[in-house]
């Protein structure tokens, strides 16, 4: 029996964001997110958004009412929204594809970096998961696996 939730969705931000404002968004997210028991990632890449997250059925609902509600951002796309059996986040992440701004920038992207060995592992066993590791070998600008490449991206289409 599925017991889960899990959203991937992109999103641009309304306006250019400084290091503080990012921040604010990490501590806010983590606080909340932990507080309802909803885990996942949030990778930014110059003003673009693409978030996984997971968890209970109701508190992801939650969550992504808080996200579409948000001045922070516009143009949110789902991508997913479905029913999960195990979660692929223990912890709630946030990385950077460009540069730091902030030690709390600097030190999330670190444990986001420290995490994807185990994370592309899992990977071919959630389309969330998938998406959300595609974005980032996008916006890093790395090499995709031979798998990857064969695989459908519907961040670029068939």
């Amino acid at each position: 029996m599925k017991h889960l939730a899990a959203v991937v969705y992109t999103s641009v931000a309304s306006r250019p964001l400084s290091a503080r404002e990012l921040d604010s968004i990490l501590v806010d997210a983590r606080s909340f997110n932990q507080r309802v028991q909803v885990t996942g990632a949030l990778l930014h890449q110059q003003g673009t958004f693409f978030q996984y997250f997971e968890g209970p059925p109701a508190a992801v609902a939650e969550v992504y009412l808080r996200i579409k509600l948000s001045s922070k951002h516009k143009n949110i796309t789902e991508l997913l929204y479905q029913s999960i059996d195990v979660r692929q986040f223990k912890a709630w992440h946030m990385a950077f594809a460009e540069a730091p701004s902030s030690v709390l920038e600097e030190l999330t992207n670190e444990y986001w970096e420290m995490s994807l060995p185990e994370l592309r592992i899992r990977q071919a066993l959630s389309p969330g998961l998938n998406l959300l590791l595609k974005f980032w070998a996008t916006a890093t600008h790395r090499v995709l696996s031979a798998e990857d490449e064969r695989s459908d991206n519907p961040l670029h289409g068939p």
